[in-house]
């Protein structure tokens, strides 16, 4: 099957986001461009030979091609020299003798869709396919469909009836049905009419084609033509992303491994990993590429620098992490910072603005805590401060949770990192970013852990798959909502202390539960206090226990049952230390103000 992208026409409606840029070269938030991303997403389907009507600034389309994770593609660029006094009926008809014979996909170029609609429509057995929408609006200026016994019949701008639907140009043809809507071309431009659509020589004989319609209302697709259009479509096709991403837990995760990195024709993967990795079964398994390990558990600023180094002198074309939360956290960096220019003297990669990285990520967490194979977030230190990076471009491109792995990890890692995610699932319920996604995964997760817990603490191999997808899911959803106050009180007694990340949360986390179930009337949550009486009674019915106030006393219990050792407070100096420390960031997710005397309250209580 070949792909057809029309990208002939100017952004004359786009302002100065194409002063210098086509319309398709506008990057969307994860520092994808339109054009970049449908040639992913049909790289990823599996349609490798991509036909593009080119126009103005085509070099910008054709050096985007020629990035080195398209190589497994084969491009051919028709260009349509009078694309000015044209529209793209002219461009379809000079590309028509490239395009015979094959059966087609066929998409406008300003089109921004996820990844599962795609895949919907190629899979689906009818030969020939368009994508609409019954449960919208028709739109004034946009493309509607009339609809005839279930097949398409019409698309114009113009119709308005009740039979008409909004509709968005993303065809699948048949080379019979895709040959004659050619023929049609070739008579429209005969007659002299290269001014039109070239659905407008297809509106006689669509209905003889037989092309059904499939509702795109369970997805997304949406065409950029102004910046309120670049504005809307940016914000929502982000959480398609983040659902999207492929999450694997195969028998074989070793084969799997291989497979994928030939699939997607990674030929010298860069591996980071961390300092368990020689005990591991990966180390054993014949893993050939580049390896990298020089940074400390909690990373820092020059070891990312480090590794792009490596990355770039040695060549390699994916990132394969393994590891615990520090080694994914790194190789998210690297994989970020090696897509831009080298920072100028004085700079830092954290000055500048992140770009789409051409690299694939391929996340394998090796304990069940941060869930960051599968968030945007990575944490580095920088000159001692600790530095929270969050860009959609650090999401992995699939997380592959391999449990076995868990079963080598000594007790006190896997305490810390279970009260992590197990922390992570309670604070995404409370944010005041929640969703009912969000409270969906974090609900899933929580369950998961708690109910696996004590199997997984006592080794037995079969608790460990239900904890890494509890885990997983813990990441996915503090993806959405980000953490809160207990996150952000953890990081200076992590630093200072050297208390393991996830037991420094669960140290924190009592206290601001505390506060929030005794001061529930001054909540900023949404919906106020019902709601989160509502969020308390969730997170009781996963405890067994009746209101939040019992629930918090569980898990308490439950901390002093890992029989943690717990830091004390050691001076005046390190309390100044800890309540300046408090990130603001996470704290604008906690649906409680809260103030200086609150944290140094909270910091006496868990250092006492």
């Amino acid at each position: 099957m070949k792909a057809v992208i029309y990208n002939s026409g100017l952004g004359s409606r786009m302002g100065a986001l194409t002063e210098h840029n086509h319309k398709s070269m506008v990057r969307l938030d994860n520092g994808e461009t339109i054009f970049t991303r449908q040639l992913r997403l049909l790289m990823e389907c599996g349609v490798r030979d991509i036909i593009v009507t080119v126009g103005p600034m085509k070099e910008q389309l054709m050096e985007a091609a020629s990035a080195p994770i398209f190589s497994g593609c084969s491009f051919t660029f028709v260009e349509n020299p009078i694309y000015q006094q044209t529209n793209y009926i002219y461009s379809l008809y000079l590309a028509r003798e490239a395009v015979r014979g094959d059966d087609v996909i066929l998409l406008h170029g300003d089109l921004v869709f996820n990844r599962g609609l795609l895949e919907a429509v190629l899979a689906d057995p009818r030969g020939c396919l368009a994508t609409f929408n019954p449960t919208l609006p028709q739109p004034e200026k946009d493309f509607k469909v009339r609809v005839k016994d279930g097949f398409l019949s019409e698309v114009s701008v113009k119709i308005f009836d009740e039979d008409c639907f909004a509709f968005q140009p993303l065809y699948k043809l048949t080379s019979a049905a895709m040959g004659r809507w050619l023929d049609a071309v070739e008579a429209e431009i005969s007659a002299g009419n290269d001014k039109v659509y070239a659905e407008n020589a297809a509106n006689p004989i669509f209905r003889e084609l037989e092309i059904s319609l499939y509702s795109y209302e369970n997805d997304f697709i949406d065409e950029i033509d102004t910046p309120a259009d670049y504005d809307r479509v940016r914000a929502a096709i982000r959480p398609f992303d983040y659902r999207e991403q492929r999450v694997v837990c195969p028998e074989e995760p070793v084969e799997f491994l291989l497979d994928l990195l030939d699939e997607w024709e990674i030929k010298k993967p860069f591996y980071v990993v961390d300092s368990a990795f020689p005990y591991l079964f990966w180390s054993k398994a014949g893993l050939e590429g580049v390896f990298f390990d020089e940074f400390s558990p909690n990373p820092v600023y020059e070891d990312v620098c480090k590794g792009i180094a490596k990355l770039k002198e040695s060549g390699c074309d994916g990132i394969v992490s393994i590891g615990g939360g520090s080694a994914i956290d790194t190789a998210k960096a690297i994989r970020m910072f090696a897509g831009m220019e080298a920072p100028a003297e004085g700079k830092t990669y954290l000055d500048m603005t992140p770009a789409y990285p051409n690299l694939r990520h391929i996340a394998i967490p090796t304990t069940a805590g941060t869930g960051s194979e599968s968030t945007r977030f990575s944490v580095i230190y920088y000159q001692g401060e600790k530095q929270s990076l969050a860009g959609d471009s650090l999401l992995p491109d699939l997380a592959l949770l391999a449990p076995t792995a868990l079963q080598t990890l000594p007790d006190r890692q896997k305490k810390a990192t279970l009260m992590d995610a197990v922390c992570q699932c309670i604070e995404s319920l409370w944010s005041v970013n929640a969703n009912a996604e969000s409270r969906g995964y974090a609900m899933k997760g929580l369950k998961l852990l708690l109910s696996h817990m004590g199997g997984y603490l006592d080794g037995e191999p079969e608790s460990a798959a239900p904890i890494a997808l509890g885990a997983n899911l813990g990441g996915k959803a503090i993806n959405i909502t980000q953490t809160t106050a207990a996150h952000a009180m953890s990081y200076k007694i992590t630093s200072l202390y050297k208390v393991p990340h996830g037991q420094a949360v669960a140290l924190c986390l009592p206290g601001c539960w505390r506060l929030l179930w005794e001061r529930q009337a001054e909540t900023t949550l949404p919906g106020g206090p019902e709601a989160l009486g509502k969020v308390f009674d969730d997170i009781a019915s996963l405890f067994g226990m009746s209101d939040g106030g019992a629930a918090l006393s569980a898990f308490e219990a439950l901390y002093a049952s890992l029989e943690l050792e717990d830091p004390r407070l050691d001076s005046e100096e390190s309390m100044e230390l800890l309540v300046h420390s408090v990130n603001p960031v996470r704290l604008k997710n906690f649906p409680l103000p809260l103030t200086e005397k609150d944290f140094e309250n909270l910091y006496r209580e868990i250092l006492a």
